[in-house]
């Protein structure tokens, strides 16, 4: 009987001792767990991201910044990190990306303290496009659109200086447009649709650089209908807002020239 329980509580002390090492090796399992994965600290994570930012890596600053935004439980970073996800588009070029993110950042921050600076951008991904005056209209007009909207919502923003200039170059784009338009009408001989164009022109843009343009071909367009009073009346009204330029001194050749053929 001893013997037996000796062997007994040798059993007993050695199924205790495996548990023990049981318990240890899981201990240190979940150390080293919590090891391999860090708490996660948002702030450190939008600085590596801007990081990666800098350098031109916009892919892998996205990751991170994906990241930030579905972890970050104060949301703190994670509304910028939207931000930053645009901003990531828009520096790399790809425009079409960059109006999705700053439209979705809108939709849910309007008043958001950066709305005015993602509605700038917004209206600059249109902006940046607008190259030649044919293919740059539609830009100029979606630009145009955008940067009213900022003046409308957003009185306060930090860019009014610079907004009034892409406003104002936006409305000559638009104007220039316009006259392109007419002075092709013109070219083909349809001297209606060229009238219609160029008036429409003086009215949407009456500030245009090529106001004068304008009243000249408005005035060669009826006196090629045959309109010589109409011709006159336009070709007059060009002299009178704009006298010293040369435009009008070719105005005077034309009217003079209507004179002769009486």
């Amino acid at each position: 009987m001893p013997t037996k329980l000796k062997l007994y509580r040798t059993t007993q002390l050695i199924f205790l001792y495996l548990i023990m090492c049981l318990i240890v090796f899981a201990c240190s399992t979940d150390k080293t767990a919590q090891q391999e994965e860090p708490d996660f600290i948002p702030e450190e994570s939008f600085r590596k991201a801007g990081e990666l930012i800098k350098d031109g890596y916009y892919e892998e600053a996205r990751k991170i910044l994906e990241t930030i935004k579905s972890k970050d439980v104060s949301h703190q970073y994670g509304i910028l990190a939207m931000l930053r996800i645009a901003d990531t588009y828009f520096d790399e070029e790809s425009y079409d990306e960059a109006v999705i993110e700053y439209e979705s950042f809108l939709d849910l921050y309007r008043y958001h303290k950066y709305a005015s600076y993602a509605q700038y951008k917004l209206a600059m991904c249109f902006f940046v496009r607008i190259k030649t005056v044919d293919v740059g209209y539609s830009w100029a007009r979606r630009a145009l659109d955008e940067f009213e909207k900022l003046q409308r919502q957003y009185p306060r923003n930090p860019y009014m200086a610079i907004i009034d200039k892409r406003i104002k170059a936006c409305t000559n784009i638009l104007a220039e447009y316009e006259f392109y338009v007419g002075n092709f009408y013109y070219d083909k001989g349809s001297y209606k649709a060229a009238i219609g164009r160029f008036k429409g022109m003086l009215q949407n843009y009456p500030d245009s650089s090529n106001v004068p343009d304008a009243l000249y071909y408005i005035g060669l367009s009826y006196a090629n209908l045959g309109q010589k009073d109409e011709a006159i009346n336009n070709l007059n009204a060009l002299i009178e807002k704009f006298p010293t330029i040369e435009l009008s001194i070719e105005a005077k050749k034309r009217i003079n020239s209507f004179d002769v053929e009486k």
